[in-house]
């Protein structure tokens, strides 16, 4: 009498769901995400990396204002992107100051707590000298 076991059968299904739900997840990426050019950053007016895309100067280290409110973030540059709810740089809610500002280093993005109104690029590396 032979005697069989599923064991191997039941590990190969195991690995197989599991792979299956990696790339799931990987497909379930806004699609937004891949058309964001490495060493770039901007802000989305939608969720999810959706809506009209405003573009962060990575080298201007000055508060700037947002033409209209971003309600998520991409940074693939190497600086930091210093995130206000307030006009002019200023900390806190949209209702009152404080605080609250997001920080989004590089090779980060997703949705912001609060629509962003204005941000301040602060680098992380020095700038390559000419020679």
């Amino acid at each position: 009498m032979t005697i069989r076991s599923n064991r191997r059968l039941g590990g190969a299904v195991l690995a197989l769901f599991g792979a299956a739900l990696l790339v799931g997840a990987a497909l379930a990426q806004p699609a937004a995400a891949t058309d964001i050019p490495w060493g770039k950053a901007g802000f989305y007016t939608g969720k999810d990396l959706t809506g009209t895309v405003y573009p962060i100067a990575a080298t201007d280290t000055e508060c700037q204002t947002l033409p209209e409110p971003a309600l998520s973030v991409a940074n693939f540059a190497f600086a930091e992107v210093k995130v206000y709810f307030r006009e002019n740089c200023e900390t806190g809610s949209p209702s009152e100051p404080g605080d609250l500002y997001s920080n989004v280093t590089g090779l980060h993005w997703g949705n912001l707590p609060y629509p962003a109104v204005s941000y301040r690029v602060v680098p992380t590396y020095p700038p390559a000298s000419p020679e």
